[in-house]
């Protein structure tokens, strides 16, 4: 490679080392005993949440669920079946997640908060998983809107 190349190269990589994530979009909120917990409540359907899950290079624990309206997840069940440890619902309606996901996830929980999602979460996680808020849905009425289901589980993360 020619000097000329190597210094923009550099010049490049150094250019994105002051970029973070904004705030609920695969915000990475904070490792611990070897877990990544990872915000991105802002993933309001399943597209959203297919690049949010593929882009993550570990075995997951999924939290999913909201206000769902008929959602179609089957374009997930690849990304699932292949990275998806444990599902964490929380939701006015699970039953659609659960029906998509069961036949291929063997642990799938229902919870009544984001505090005791991420409770869960913190329990059963090994190191080197990455626990994932990436809804694919929009809040139910637990939260005022995708910010607030993002704060709250940035709350509980930085609590455990």
């Amino acid at each position: 490679m020619t000097e000329k190349i190597i210094k923009r190269r550099k010049a490049i990589i150094k250019s994105f080392r002051p970029f973070t994530n904004v705030p609920n979009r695969m915000e990475q909120v904070r490792i611990k005993n070897g877990v990544v917990y990872i915000n991105d409540s802002k993933a309001e359907n399943v597209n959203a949440t297919y690049f949010a899950m593929q882009s993550i290079n570990k075995p997951v624990v999924w939290i999913a669920g909201g206000e769902d309206d008929k959602t179609d997840y089957w374009d997930l069940m690849p990304l699932v079946r292949r990275k998806v440890e444990a599902i964490i619902m929380i939701g006015k309606n699970n039953a659609r997640l659960n029906v998509y996901f069961s036949p291929v996830v063997d642990e799938i929980y229902e919870v009544d908060s984001m505090q005791e999602a991420v409770r869960l979460a913190y329990r059963i996680c090994e190191p080197g998983t990455s626990v994932l808020l990436s809804p694919a849905c929009k809040p139910d009425l637990r939260f005022a809107d995708y910010q607030d289901r993002g704060q709250q589980f940035v709350n509980a993360v930085k609590n455990i």
